[in-house]
């Protein structure tokens, strides 16, 4: 049934649809039932990650975990290091941009990068995390935990999506180089003979 080229297209097309509406929309309504910070923008891009191309290294749960909370960890040290090097600055999200966030943000940017670089768990998204935490957006623990729970929760619901309904070999936790040959777009790479 699903054999010609086209019909795969239609099929990945309704499955990325289906399982980002349903992953951010049920993270959306646990946020508002829950009165949690469970949504930031870099959510989305992850989803899509996630979905469209599961099988990429970028999309391991090791991957996407552990690059969003190394970012969080380097912005909130970099706001918290620019706090102390520049005591009269203020560095909270309402203080608007000074000298000391512009610092903050662009050590946050740089440790993020190369702490998902040196411990090989890059995940793009996870950058933004980093900057949104540099800016001074996430003033409790409750919101910083709501940052990584959503992250957990969307991560399950990768799991769910891609390795239980729909059968790929999705890992559970470490990618796994040797799926790929099977799966080269599922892991945004080009089938052979394509360029």
């Amino acid at each position: 049934l699903l054999r010609g080229l086209r019909n795969r297209k239609i099929l990945r097309v309704m499955f990325v649809f289906s399982a980002g509406v349903t992953a951010l929309g049920t993270i959306t309504m646990m946020a508002y039932l829950t009165d949690l910070m469970l949504l930031f923008p870099p959510l989305g891009p992850s989803a899509f990650i996630l979905f469209h191309t599961p099988l990429a290294e970028t999309a391991s749960p090791r991957n996407v975990v552990s690059a969003h909370t190394l970012a969080l960890l380097a912005g909130l040290g970099s706001l918290a290091l620019m706090g102390l090097v520049f005591p009269d600055a203020a560095v909270d999200a309402a203080a608007g941009l000074n000298w000391a966030k512009v610092a903050a943000i662009a050590l946050a940017m740089g440790l993020a990068s190369m702490a998902m670089v040196v411990l090989g768990c890059v995940h793009p998204p996870a950058a933004a995390t980093a900057l949104i935490a540099a800016m001074g957006f996430l003033n409790t623990m409750v919101q910083v935990s709501g940052v990584l729970i959503a992250v957990i929760i969307l991560v399950l619901e990768a799991v769910a999506f891609n390795r239980i309904l729909g059968g790929l070999p999705y890992p559970l936790w470490r990618f796994d180089p040797n799926v790929i040959k099977d799966h080269p777009s599922l892991a945004g790479l080009p089938r052979h003979g394509q360029t």
